[in-house]
């Protein structure tokens, strides 16, 4: 069953910079992909950026999470998120892993 990775980050009236978006692209997202990650996306409304990644299942997202590269990835985005004026992980509102019930994927995308 294929499992999705939510982030809720409290963004504490800041503005979420295409730096940001960009350290978290290159950094987790490419790395994510290029480990089994089937996709991801990151959102924003006015108090919250959300974080979201679809993994094959647990074990696969487990050995990227856990892994020493995962932990040297996070540090560009710490510093880019702290300069913005969010700071990781103390502004994380909610994180959850859970098993996707449907998911609806239009040809072409």
């Amino acid at each position: 069953m294929p499992i999705a990775r939510y982030w809720v980050v409290k963004t504490g009236d800041n503005e979420v910079t295409e730096e940001m978006v960009n350290a978290w692209k290159d950094n987790f997202l490419a790395f994510a992909l290029q480990n089994g990650c089937m996709r991801g996306a990151l959102a924003a409304d006015d108090e919250r950026v959300i974080a979201v990644s679809v993994w094959p299942d647990l074990e696969t997202m487990n050995s990227v999470i856990d892994s020493d590269a995962y932990q040297d990835i996070a540090i560009p985005i710490i510093a880019s998120w702290g300069e913005g004026g969010i700071n990781l992980p103390d502004d994380i509102e909610f994180a959850c892993n859970g098993e996707i019930l449907t998911m609806v994927v239009p040809e072409g995308l």
